[in-house]
């Protein structure tokens, strides 16, 4: 009977430790962030009151390179937890496996995205931000919902049956993107909206159904098109740069093993 507790001690001192949560606003500031391939004249972020804030023009709308926001730090496995807000109409969305190679203009050519967007949209399309494009995203996506909130974007269509708090208040998502096991999830104040794969058969059919099978569509995206994307298991993960304001607030991460 010794032994067996004994053998069970040694098992349990040698099993490894869960990781622990990690804030990733420090200081008040936007240390451990920076912007996608910032040359030094890339803006619209801050941090105030341990909010990250973009309020800016995007990218979409002035014309001028992505100023997506990207963790210094890359990740594989992890769970994710923030707070996050918009404006009426707003869009924005939380990408990872974000990679920056110089050949690549935007994060969503390598990075998968789970959607932020003001749900009343869907309502009233005409109240999106972002002029023509936006619109015609939204008109397209009616029915198919793929471009909708929790969205896995243009590949996974989220179930929600609580409506989220409207643009301008505060809702939280947690993100799972579990590598070893094949699972990712997104869950909308306490409530699972979205369960995928991160690769394999059905990731197969929706991805050959969506936009990002067709590179040769989007020229200008340049020679990388979206031949990379979601090819990369680690990577950086990103807020986006696109219309309207957003707000994003009480930031955790606790990475998983692989």
């Amino acid at each position: 009977m010794k032994k067996l507790f004994l053998i069970s001690l040694i098992f349990l001192s040698c099993s490894p430790k869960e990781k622990k949560w990690k804030n990733l606003i420090i200081n008040n500031s936007l240390d451990g962030w920076h912007i996608f391939q910032d040359d030094g004249t890339k803006k619209g972020w801050s941090v105030k009151d341990n909010i990250l804030i973009f309020d800016t023009l995007s990218s979409l709308e002035s014309g001028q390179a992505d100023a997506s926001i990207l963790s210094n730090k890359m990740y594989s496995s992890f769970e994710i937890i923030f707070d996050w807000k918009i404006e009426k109409g707003g869009n924005s969305g939380f990408m990872w496996g974000v990679r920056e190679d110089a050949a690549y203009k935007f994060p969503y050519q390598t990075g998968q995205e789970i959607q932020i967007i003001d749900v009343a949209a869907y309502e009233t399309p005409e109240q999106i931000l972002g002029g023509e494009i936006e619109l015609n995203n939204i008109l397209r996506d009616l029915d198919d919902r793929k471009h909708y909130l929790g969205a896995v974007y243009d590949l996974y269509a989220p179930t929600i049956k609580s409506p989220p708090n409207p643009a301008g208040q505060w809702n939280t998502y947690h993100i799972k993107i579990d590598q070893k096991n094949n699972y990712g999830f997104v869950k909308l104040n306490d409530s699972l909206i979205n369960a995928f794969e991160l690769r394999g058969d059905q990731w197969n059919v929706l991805y050959n159904q969506s936009k990002f099978s067709k590179s040769d569509d989007y020229p200008y995206l340049g020679e990388k098109r979206w031949y990379d994307f979601a090819k990369f298991s680690e990577g950086y993960i990103c807020f986006q740069d696109h219309p309207g304001k957003s707000y994003f607030k009480n930031i955790k991460i606790r990475e998983l093993e692989d």
